[in-house]
């Protein structure tokens, strides 16, 4: 049985059993991270209020049968819940393996989140290089343009202004 305490941002939740979450959470030391959270569902839980997405939280985990479970936490602060940032928490979850640690990974995203907080929009791009998506050198996927305005994440593929109106409005990204 290991123990680590981290600070993490908890990017989604999901209903486990009766009474328990399980909380998707990333972190400097471990990446992304599924734990469940025994009981979180009571109304008498003193972990609930700290594990709602978009928390920063100094977490304590138990790993214990090659799963983990959270031992405590607490809520360091909140990022400004928005649809853009739920958004970006939803790319975390999506476009990141668990378990694969990444320091460069884990600063970008608490810059994005940061940088969320004073504009509207989400900055992907910098995500996208550190993930191995580079826009840089990207052309569109179907036109071959240079010019790529939009990255799709189920297709994992770069697509140009031009092109963009063939791929679902749900699964692009603006640059």
């Amino acid at each position: 049985m290991n123990e680590l305490s981290a600070e993490a941002i908890v990017l989604d939740c999901r209903e486990s059993g009766e009474f328990d979450k399980i909380i998707f959470l990333y972190t400097q030391e471990l990446g992304k991270v599924a734990a469940k959270a025994v009981s979180a569902r009571k109304i008498t839980s003193k972990l609930a209020g700290h594990l709602e997405p978009l928390n920063i939280v100094k977490i304590r985990l138990i790993q214990k049968n090659g799963g983990f479970k959270i031992a405590d936490a607490i809520a360091l602060r909140k990022i400004k819940r928005s649809f853009e940032a739920l958004a970006l928490a939803g790319f975390i979850k999506e476009m990141t393996f668990e378990l694969a640690s990444d320091k460069k990974l884990w600063l970008a995203i608490k810059k994005s989140f940061q940088e969320l907080d004073k504009k509207k929009e989400a900055p992907y791009a910098p995500l996208l290089k550190i993930l191995g998506f580079d826009p840089k050198f990207a052309d569109c996927g179907i036109c071959n343009g240079k010019h790529v305005a939009y990255f799709v994440k189920n297709e994992t593929t770069f697509l140009c202004r031009r092109c963009a109106f063939k791929a679902p409005k749900n699964e692009l990204i603006l640059l």
